[in-house]
C-alpha cells in the first residue's frame, strides 16, 4: 500500500469515527436537557410558581411536554430546543415567584 493511500484510508476512518461519535450526541444531550428542564420546573413549583408566575410555569410545562414528544420521535434537534426553552422559562418563573415572596 502506498503512503498516500494509507493516509487517505486513515483520514476516511477518522471522519467516519467522528461522525459516529457526534451522531450519538443528539439523544444523550437532549435527554440531559430534558432532565435539567424537569428539575428546574420542579424547583419552580416548590416556590409556588404555578400561582405566582403562571405564564412562565405553564409555558415551561408545555415546552417540556413538546421536548418529550420530539425526543420520542427521535427528533433530537427540536427536543433540545424545546427543553432549553422549558428550562429557561422554569427558571424565570422560579425567580419571579421568589421575588413576589420578598415583597
Amino acid at each position: 500500500m502506498t503512503r498516500s493511500l494509507r493516509v487517505s484510508c486513515f483520514g476516511i476512518a477518522l471522519l467516519v469515527g467522528a461522525a459516529l461519535l457526534l451522531g450519538g450526541c443528539g439523544p444523550s444531550w437532549s435527554t440531559h436537557l430534558i432532565l435539567a428542564a424537569d428539575t428546574s420546573q420542579h424547583n419552580a413549583k416548590m416556590v409556588g410558581a404555578e400561582d405566582k408566575a403562571p405564564y412562565e410555569y405553564t409555558a415551561s410545562r408545555e415546552y417540556l411536554h413538546q421536548a418529550r414528544v420530539k425526543w420520542g420521535t427521535s427528533d433530537f434537534e427540536y427536543a433540545v430546543d424545546y427543553a432549553k426553552k422549558a428550562k429557561e422559562l422554569a427558571e424565570l418563573g422560579r425567580e419571579k415567584a421568589m421575588k413576589k415572596d420578598e415583597e
